[in-house]
């Protein structure tokens, strides 16, 4: 016996729609035949002006950002760098580094220190100009004698100057080259002698002192130098001449009132004291320190020098 089922019955054999028949699936539209590719249109004036408010923004959001870090870098990195440094910061002692060479000032460099005591303007002996002096031993053409001296003259030289006396030297001989006027430049030779109630020859050192402090006082540069000359390029020191020990003092004086002379206002005064075989002997000069011919002439007529006997 059969039972129905609860509710409303369905047909047995109810026919299924026929989907076959047609040429497009039922109830779908065919966009492949309707529609072509997709185009966008114009944005509207209102887009485009939300476009620019927002990059407006962000551009000032990040310039407030920019000055916002400079000023506080401006603070703290700049300022600490730009702002003078804590003079207790940096430590001014003793320091070495392998490799490096630090600069130590030359306290006799005349361009940063007053000269030494022996180029003082009085002498610091007394200046005693030897008696009845000994006439010197001829010389030679062109050459100069004096004491155990001889040097050769420059050309240019020979202007017929004559020396009679000079403190500490005896059998005297010297050459001379003409500036101006009667101001010549000078090279004077002879023999050293110290009066034993000075104690005698003081050495070479002492002796060449002596020498130089008393010609620059005693032979008339000291009138044209000044009460206080400025005194640069100044040395003391041991040398030879023709291979023979000797003590150099010079120094270049500058005249206080430059306008004495035309074409010079300075003086290179010079003693060499050489130990020569019958006792010392000695050159003391003067000549014109802007004059470049007479300053080569010296530097000519020092290396020239000869001991004789």
């Amino acid at each position: 016996m059969t039972q129905e089922p609860h509710g409303e019955g369905v047909p047995e054999s109810a026919p299924l729609p026929d989907f076959a028949s047609s040429s497009s699936p039922t109830g779908l539209p065919d966009f492949s035949e309707d529609h072509g590719p997709a185009t966008l249109g114009e944005p509207s004036e209102r887009a485009r002006h939300r476009t620019r408010l927002t990059m407006i923004a962000v551009i000032g959001g990040s310039v407030v950002i920019l000055l916002v870090l400079a000023l506080i870098l401006s603070q703290t990195v700049f300022r600490s760098v730009l702002e003078d440094p804590d003079p207790s910061a940096y430590s001014t002692g003793p320091r070495s580094a392998e490799g490096q060479s630090e600069y130590v000032p030359d306290p006799e460099d005349p361009d940063i220190a007053p000269p030494p005591p022996i180029f003082t303007q009085a002498p610091t002996t007394e200046c005693t100009v030897p008696q009845n002096t000994t006439p010197p031993q001829p010389s030679g053409a062109g050459t100069v004698r004096g004491g155990g001296l001889e040097y050769t003259s420059p050309e240019g030289w020979g202007d017929g100057w004559a020396v009679h006396s000079l403190p500490y030297l005896t059998e005297l001989a010297a050459d001379g080259r003409r500036v101006e006027g009667s101001w010549y430049s000078v090279v004077n030779l002879g023999r050293v002698t110290f009066p034993e109630d000075e104690g005698g020859y003081p050495g070479l050192e002492a002796a060449a002192v002596a020498i130089f402090q008393c010609y620059a006082t005693t032979s008339g540069v000291v009138s044209h130098f000044g009460e206080h000359p400025e005194v640069t390029d100044y040395r003391s020191e041991v040398m030879t001449v023709d291979g023979t020990a000797a003590w150099i003092v010079q120094a270049t004086y500058h005249f206080e009132d430059p306008e004495v002379l035309d074409t010079s206002s300075a003086s290179i005064v010079t003693s060499i004291v050489v130990e020569t075989p019958n006792g010392p002997s000695a050159l003391a000069s003067d000549v014109a320190a802007d004059q470049p011919e007479h300053v080569q002439n010296l530097e000519d007529i020092i290396a020239s020098l000869d001991v004789v006997e």
